[in-house]
């Protein structure tokens, strides 16, 4: 049988514990490492359907505007990790997927909530646009 002082050192021991966990950041999207991904059209759909907030870059090498998306979206990805996944998919090399979401102009970006797309913005925009946007989706329900 335990004694008062070895039940004492083990609720210290748990509440220290459960401290800790209580300081971590909550992960919201497991996949949400703090990097833009790459995408392809073999594995959109197993990433995106896996996510609950994800952001994804339809875009091309040649593409200039998209050029400069790169570092705002690098920010985000930096600012919402943990809350949201950012993608990033080539159109020329990827052609079914940006078929499916009928990508007529670029740089395209699409925001899915639950796997299923929930809006987009398309164009160069300003950084608060696409904060803005993140911030929508992480406050929706569904």
């Amino acid at each position: 049988m335990l004694n008062d002082d070895e039940l004492a050192e083990i609720r210290r021991r748990k509440m220290q514990l459960m401290m800790e966990r209580a300081q971590q950041p909550a992960v919201l999207e497991p996949l949400a490492n703090g990097l833009v991904n790459e995408l392809t059209d073999a594995n959109f759909w197993q990433i995106v359907g896996k996510t609950k907030t994800a952001l994804v870059d339809f875009s091309a090498e040649w593409c200039q505007p998209c050029k400069a998306l790169t570092p705002i979206l690098r920010e985000l990805a930096v600012d919402h990790k943990g809350k949201v996944y950012f993608g990033k998919m080539d159109i020329d090399r990827n052609r079914r997927t940006a078929t499916q979401f009928g990508i007529q102009s670029i740089p395209m970006v699409f925001a899915f909530k639950n796997g299923k797309p929930a809006g987009s913005l398309p164009g160069l925009r300003r950084i608060n646009d696409y904060d803005t946007l993140i911030e929508r989706l992480l406050n929706s329900q569904n």
